[in-house]
């Protein structure tokens, strides 16, 4: 129930207030799950008493690697707050799209219980689907003109960077991150026709509002996740026609996408970002859809010719991989300025600047949580050219550098211990391996996203419940073999 109520309830919920509807969301998390805790805490003083404390040895014993990075992660938010100075803000987050110490230690809590009470329950995907499919419509209604829910009437003027029930574009690239490779993973495990087709259906929809909206941020985000399919799939060709139907999606959406952006046939015209108007202009979907063809010819090849092929699909896939991520690499080195990404190098530059020049306390455990406007705020007072961008940053746009800057180097360290570790969870011959090949691809899809966008709590809620999901499919019993100790 609270699983369908983080994927249901809260990425719909919105205010009156549109400008308000992150700390709305908060507000809802935080309600939903002190509850929840209350209710677990209170089973849980009721087994201790009938089990005369063995249930705590039996935890004790499975305490994984993974749990204890969360720990020493909320321990460290905490201590970071504390010598803050704003502990306050620092707490709430409230200058900091809502991550404060307070929900970062909240979500931790959040964690444990799911990753102990998470039952495996295949109808968790529905609970799943039929709340981020709902969040996904209204976005694309939204995009093309039609404010059914009537939700952009106070602000006419920033009409283009709010979308659907989410907010801010950035936080609906975010969303969208860790959602849409969960879903185009998820007909490998699905055993129905009519749930992978439902599946797919949310795949399609969700490529079509890549190329509507105005978001450089959304490819980036899933990109980084689709890699990761990639990857699963060339390790299993069984997979392979999966990932073939998903680049045949991705080609039919860019080509409904196309007829709405050469002409203007619903209210409001397609907002196209760099990559989206790349696409669209040299209609780059098609080289995607082909490849997607030749990929589901492949699977009807004899076993013989098939090996061949997959030699070469390896290969190639390598080749583009390397190619990919050195021109991004190279993009960035060579453009770099502070205009880069809607002003995100000014935003990296000054953090950066401000981490170096900070004390020995500030470089080992940070400025606290939702602070980096301190940081940013004085090297921006002190910059000897005139700074376009000048007020508050909220965030990083970094998660990296955002936890770098607040939490210090233990504190980002503990940071990246917990991005890689889960990728040790997914092991040979286990039980449930497709289930938490699609999680570790949502969770790559939140780090990609964190790479241009950075932590804000809705976001930041659903990881925290896909890393208990993670460890919750693995047995308690299993937990060690799962190289999680």
């Amino acid at each position: 129930m609270y699983i369908a109520l983080m994927f249901t309830f809260l990425p719909l919920y919105y205010s009156d207030n549109y400008y308000n509807i992150l700390h709305d969301k908060r507000d809802v998390y935080i309600g939903f799950s002190i509850t929840f805790l209350a209710v677990i805490a209170l089973f849980s003083v009721i087994q201790i008493i009938q089990t005369r404390g063995k249930i705590i040895k039996d935890e004790m014993k499975s305490i994984c690697l993974l749990d204890i990075a969360m720990l020493l992660f909320a321990f460290v938010a905490l201590i970071s707050t504390c010598v803050s100075i704003d502990r306050t803000a620092s707490f709430t987050g409230e200058n900091a799209w809502d991550v404060g110490s307070g929900v970062i230690m909240l979500a931790t809590a959040v964690y444990f219980a799911v990753s102990r009470l998470f039952s495996k329950r295949a109808d968790i995907w529905f609970y799943i689907y039929i709340g981020s499919f709902a969040v996904l419509m209204i976005g694309i209604i939204d995009r093309l003109g039609y404010d059914f829910l009537i939700m952009h009437d106070e602000i006419p003027l920033q009409y283009e960077i709010f979308i659907s029930t989410i907010g801010n574009v950035n936080f609906w690239s975010g969303y969208l991150a860790m959602l849409v490779p969960i879903f185009s993973f998820a007909p490998v495990f699905m055993k129905s026709r009519v749930t992978r087709c439902f599946s797919y259906l949310f795949v399609l929809a969700a490529y079509f509002s890549c190329f509507i909206t105005l978001a450089n941020t959304t490819y980036i985000g899933i990109g980084c996740g689709m890699i990761y399919i990639v990857y699963c799939s060339l390790k299993d060709k069984n997979r392979l026609k999966n990932l073939a139907v998903n680049m045949i999606l991705f080609m039919l959406a860019g080509m409904a996408a196309s007829i709405f952006w050469k002409r203007q046939i619903t209210p409001r015209a397609i907002d196209t970002d760099t990559i989206s108007l790349l696409l669209l202009e040299y209609k780059l979907y098609y080289v995607v859809g082909i490849f997607g063809v030749l990929l589901l010819l492949y699977t009807l090849l004899a076993k013989g010719e098939q090996k061949k092929a997959y030699r070469i699909a390896r290969i190639a896939w390598i080749g583009v991989l390397v190619c990919g991520l050195g021109g991004v690499v190279a993009y960035m080195v060579c453009n770099y300025s502070l205009e880069l990404f809607n002003y995100r190098g000014s935003i990296w530059y000054f953090a950066w600047n401000g981490f170096w020049d900070g004390s020995i306390k500030d470089k080992l455990i940070g400025v606290g949580p939702g602070r980096i406007d301190t940081v940013t705020q004085a090297q921006i007072a002190k910059a000897d050219f005139t700074v376009v961008w000048d007020y508050i940053y909220n965030t990083a746009h970094n998660d990296i550098l955002e936890y770098l800057v607040t939490t210090g180097v233990v504190g980002v360290v503990l940071r990246l211990a917990i991005y890689i570790i889960p990728f040790t969870m997914v092991a040979k011959r286990e039980e449930y391996q497709a289930e938490r090949a699609a999680i570790l691809a949502g969770l790559v899809g939140y780090i990609g996203q964190g790479l241009v966008t950075g932590p804000y709590v809705l976001t930041y809620v659903l990881y925290v419940v896909l890393l208990g999901m993670m460890v919750g499919y693995a047995e308690v019993s299993n937990r060690r073999k799962l190289h999680c100790r």
